[in-house]
C-alpha cells in the first residue's frame, strides 16, 4: 500500500483517481490547490504525488519543484490538458516519473501509477543495497560509541579473535560486521554462528562439518562453518552456549588453524578471524566450571563491550532516525519521524531489550502512523507508563535486579500478545526458541497462571 496526493482543481477528477486508487489498496489525500497541497506534503510524506499542471492559485510545476524539494524520493505524476504538452516536457526534464494527458482513461492511469510505484521501489531498494554495501553504520555520537569505533578501528588492523559483550539486544553483531568490513575482508565470507539454536549433538559437525556415513543421517559429505569461513571471519554468537564437551577442540583449532571433519582423517587448514558474543558473565562461567578458562583467554585477546542502551539516551534521537529510515526503506513506506512529545518517553525509558526493542517498537509506530509522524499514543503503553514501572520497582533495587524485572515482564507480555506461541515470541524478541525456553524455565513462567 502506498500513500499518495491527488492535486486537482476539478472535484469528479479528484474523485475518480481517489476511488481507483483506493480500490487497489492505496491512501489517497487530495487538494485543489498548490498551497494546501504544499501543507500536506510538510506534514505527512507520500509515495507519489499526481498533480495537474494547470491550478487555480499557482502552476503546477511550482507545486512540483516545491514538492520535490521537500521530498526528494517521491515519485511524480503529472496530468495535463491536450495541446499543453510542452508542460509535460518541462515536468519531465525536471525529474517527473510520467505524464497524462486529460482526457484519459482511468485504467492507463493506475497503469502508470503501479508503473511508478514499482521503480520507486526498485530505486530505494537499490539504494538500501548500496548503503549495505557500504559497510554497516554504526549510529550515536556519546563518548561510548565514539570509544567502540575506536576499538573497531583498532581491532581491524590485526587478524586476532575479538571478544564482543554486552547484554541482548546492544548490537553485537553489528560491531562484528564492523569489524569484519574495516579489516578489508569486506569481499569475503562473514559466516555467521548462532551458538544456542543448534542442538547439542550436532555442534561438532555444524562448526567443522563431516564426512558421509560418520554418524546415522550423514548421507553426504558436508563442509562446516570453519571451512566456510576460510578467508574470511567466523561470528561465533552467543560462545557460552558451546558445549563443554566440545571446547577443547575449539580451543585447538583457534590456537593451530587446524581441524578434522567428523569421520575424516585429513587435516583441513583455514586462515580466517575469529569473532565471538556473549551476553553472559565468561568470567563467571570460569568459576562456575562451565566454561574452560584456556579457551576464555584464548577468545579474550581483544575484547569490545557494547554498553547497554540506558547508558547512552543520548543517542536516542540520532538512533531513532536512523532506524526509521531503515525501517521505512524495508516495507518501501514514507517516513516523517517521530514528534518531540513522542521522543521524550523515548529518551527516558530503560529499554531493557536495548536497541532490539528500541527498533520493535518504532517499527509498531511506523505501522500505526502509516508515514505521519510518530506519535505518543503510537508508542506501546509501557513507554507511556514508565514512571509506573519504575515505581513498581523496589527502591533500594539494584541496576541488575531492575533489568532481570524489565527482562521478565518484557518476555511474560510477549508471550501472552503471541498467544503463547513460543516461535513467535521468540521471533518478535530477537531471541532463539532455546534461549527463550531458557528464561521462562528461569523465570518460572506458565500459562495457566496467567
Amino acid at each position: 500500500m502506498a500513500r499518495i496526493l491527488v492535486v486537482d482543481d476539478e472535484r469528479k477528477i479528484r474523485r475518480q483517481i481517489a476511488t481507483l486508487l483506493g480500490e487497489s489498496g492505496h491512501e489517497v489525500d487530495q487538494a485543489e490547490r498548490v498551497e494546501p497541497a504544499l501543507e500536506m506534503l510538510q506534514g505527512c510524506l507520500y509515495h507519489l504525488l499526481i498533480t495537474d499542471v494547470r491550478l487555480p492559485d499557482r502552476s503546477g510545476i511550482e507545486l512540483f519543484k516545491e514538492a520535490r524539494a521537500l521530498q526528494p524520493s517521491m515519485a511524480v505524476v503529472v496530468i495535463t490538458a491536450y495541446g499543453s504538452v510542452e508542460d509535460a516536457v518541462e515536468a519531465m526534464r525536471l525529474g517527473a516519473f510520467d505524464y497524462i494527458q486529460k482526457p484519459f482513461q482511468l485504467e492507463a492511469l493506475r497503469l502508470v501509477v503501479e508503473h511508478a510505484l514499482s521503480v520507486a521501489a526498485l530505486k530505494a531498494e537499490h539504494q538500501y543495497m548500496l548503503d549495505e554495501r557500504s559497510g554497516p553504520e554504526l549510529v550515536g555520537s556519546s563518548p561510548a560509541m565514539a570509544h567502540i569505533r575506536e576499538l573497531i578501528a583498532a581491532a581491524a588492523t590485526q587478524p586476532s579473535t575479538v571478544l564482543l559483550t554486552g547484554e541482548s539486544g546492544t548490537g553485537k553483531e553489528l560491531v562484528a560486521e564492523a569489524v569484519h568490513h574495516h579489516s578489508g575482508k569486506g569481499n569475503r565470507p562473514l559466516v555467521r554462528v548462532n551458538c544456542p539454536a543448534i542442538p547439542t549433538e550436532l555442534f561438532e559437525s555444524e562448526l567443522f562439518g563431516h564426512m558421509k556415513g560418520a554418524f546415522t543421517g550423514a548421507f553426504e559429505s558436508r563442509r562446516g562453518k570453519f571451512e566456510l569461513a576460510d578467508g574470511g571471519t567466523l561470528f561465533l554468537d552467543e560462545i557460552s552456549e558451546i558445549p563443554l564437551t566440545l571446547q577443547s577442540k575449539l580451543l585447538r583449532v583457534l590456537e593451530e588453524r587446524r581441524f578434522t571433519r567428523v569421520g575424516g582423517v585429513n587435516e583441513i587448514q583455514v586462515n580466517l578471524r575469529v569473532i565471538a558474543a556473549t551476553n553472559r558473565d565468561l568470567e563467571r562461567a570460569v568459576l562456575e566450571k562451565r566454561f574452560r578458562q584456556d579457551l576464555y583467554y584464548r577468545l579474550n585477546i581483544f575484547p569490545i563491550h557494547i554498553p547497554p542502551l540506558r547508558e547512552r539516551l543520548e543517542d536516542i534521537p540520532e538512533l531513532a532516525d536512523h532506524l526509521l529510515r531503515r525501517i521505512a526503506t524495508q516495507y518501501h513506506m514514507p517516513c516523517a519521524g517521530v514528534t518531540e512529545e513522542a521522543l521524550a518517553p523515548l529518551r527516558s525509558y530503560a529499554w531493557p531489550g536495548n536497541v532490539r526493542e528500541l527498533r520493535n517498537v518504532l517499527e509498531r509506530g511506523l505501522l500505526l502512523s502509516r508515514g505521519a509522524p510518530i506519535e505518543l499514543d503510537h508508542l506501546p503503553g509501557e513507554l507511556a507508563g514508565e514512571e509506573d514501572n519504575e515505581a513498581a520497582l523496589s527502591d533500594g533495587a539494584g541496576l541488575n535486579e531492575q533489568v532481570e524485572e524489565f527482562r521478565r515482564r518484557l518476555i511474560t507480555e510477549t508471550l501472552v500478545r503471541c498467544g503463547w506461541r513460543k516461535k513467535d515470541a521468540a521471533r518478535e524478541l530477537g531471541l532463539s526458541p532455546r534461549a527463550l525456553s531458557h528464561y521462562i524455565t528461569k523465570y518460572a513462567l506458565d500459562r495457566r497462571r496467567r
